[in-house]
Formats: structure tokens, C-alpha cells, sequence
């Protein structure tokens, strides 16, 4: 968790000064911190292989540096570093003589996501984009999340005249949906859940 910290240090630094000598004269960016959590994980193939373990959802979180470049008054491009935390229930598939209950297991991803950001209605908005994952395990409970995924959601915003503001995005997001390593048949993770963010417009 250090190491984590202070990666996520540096990205904010990057962020923050990269932006703040583009908002001298765009006046466009925004930059903020993300928390993700509250809803439903699961590991899955896209076709069970019998006699293997079985995974059940358990729970995550997710933190992340989420940046925003605005296009215009409708669209808007959402970038960032995330890091999630992932924790699952799996069921073994034993014969009698050995132990099948159930235990937990952990792992963890890192995603870049890049999508589009659509207002509308003036506080809602939705977003879709694709999700570059890094899977920094080395004896993960499950395949390698490095690959490319995809992310969808609908979202409430609220914008003080202070600079900041506020957003709640319900999603949806699957990772290793094009994996770059494994072979058939390959593990992937999907999870739902409420993205919350505090976001300041740099001037």
C-alpha cells in the first residue's frame, strides 16, 4: 500500500501540473479523486468449464485520479488512473476426501479508462469508453486483467461557484475483454457499482 500511495502521489502531481499549464489558456480541465464501491463483482468465462472451482461476488473498492477535459458544453473527454481492489468468494470443485469449503481471495487492478462524457439535462450525463487494465499480481486466484474493457454509466452532477464539484455515477464495467495474455476461455471480471468524485476546475 505505500508503494500504491506514493504512485498515486506522483500521478496527482503529473496530473495537476500538466493541467494547470493547459488551463492558462483553455480554461477547460478539470481534476479530481474517485471512489468506487457499493455494488456487485464477479468473475466469469464465457463458457464454465465442469468440474472447476465456482467464483461468488464478495465485495471492492476502487480509487482513482479522474480528469476531465471539456470538448464543449455537451461533450466531454474523462481520463485517469484507478486502482481497485477486488475480493471474491471461490468454492473448490474437490473429490470427497479434501476440503471444499469456501474461502476468500484477493487481487488487484490497475485501469486507465477513456471515455466520453455526454451532458445533458443540465446536472445528468452519461459516459462510455474503453478500459486499458493492468494486472500487477503475480499468483492471482484468477487470469491476468491485462487487456482491454470497456465501461458504461449514467451520472448526477452538481457544480459549486467555488470551482468544484460533486458526481454520482452508477456503472457498469467489464475488464479483460480483449486479454492480452491467456488462452481460450479466459477469466474475466465484471462489476457494477456508484462512482462518487469531487472534481476542481483549474484556473
Amino acid at each position: 500500500m505505500k508503494e500504491f500511495a506514493l504512485f498515486l502521489l506522483l500521478v496527482i502531481v503529473t496530473f495537476s501540473s500538466h493541467a494547470q499549464k493547459n488551463e492558462v489558456k483553455t480554461r477547460k480541465s478539470e481534476i479530481g479523486i474517485t471512489f468506487s464501491s457499493f455494488g456487485k463483482n464477479d468473475v466469469f468465462r464465457d463458457q464454465e468449464l465442469i468440474g472447476a472451482a465456482s467464483y461468488n461476488a464478495d465485495k471492492f473498492f476502487t480509487l482513482g485520479v479522474n480528469y476531465l477535459y471539456k470538448l464543449n458544453k455537451t461533450f466531454n473527454i474523462e481520463s485517469g488512473i484507478e486502482y481497485s481492489n477486488q475480493q471474491i468468494i471461490i468454492k473448490p470443485n474437490l473429490p470427497p476426501q479434501y476440503d471444499n469449503s469456501p474461502y476468500g481471495a484477493r487481487f488487484s487492478v490497475i485501469d486507465i479508462p477513456v471515455a466520453l462524457r455526454v451532458n445533458f439535462l443540465k446536472y445528468c450525463f452519461i459516459n462510455g469508453g474503453l478500459l486499458f487494465a493492468f494486472d500487477p499480481g503475480i499468483s492471482n486466484p484468477v487470469d491476468s486483467q491485462t487487456g482491454i474493457g470497456s465501461i458504461v454509466g449514467l451520472g448526477i452532477k452538481y457544480e459549486f461557484n467555488s470551482g468544484y464539484s460533486v458526481f454520482v455515477n452508477p456503472y457498469f464495467k467489464g475488464y479483460s475483454l480483449l486479454p492480452f495474455s491467456g488462452g481460450e476461455n479466459h477469466q474475466k471480471l465484471w462489476e457494477n457499482g456508484f462512482r462518487f468524485g469531487v472534481m476542481f476546475k483549474l484556473k
